[in-house]
């Protein structure tokens, strides 16, 4: 799986945001959480609502810094999909 994303972020062909999402992907594995935060940031710069089950799935990962999770939180309020609000509830 690591190898697919690696490859889906290095290849220019695909569009921007796929590349983003195999970044986030990629970067929430990574032990820097600085990484995961910038990532969760671009994605939420973008808007982009297909990245939304990667964002979700990051708020169930503990082991991650605060940061992490301030920044997954503005990404997804920065998509604005109304079907995000329950997660914070």
């Amino acid at each position: 799986m690591e190898r697919f994303l690696c490859e889906r972020l290095l290849d220019a062909e695909h569009p921007i945001a796929e590349r983003i999402r195999a970044f986030f992907s990629l970067a929430a594995k990574d032990p820097s959480n600085l990484l995961a935060h910038e990532a969760a940031f671009a994605l939420g710069q973008m808007q982009d609502a297909e990245a939304i089950p990667d964002l979700v799935a990051v708020l169930k990962d503990f082991s991650l810094h605060p940061i992490v999770f301030h920044e997954v939180a503005e990404a997804l309020g920065a998509i604005g999909m109304e079907k995000s609000i329950p997660l914070f509830c």
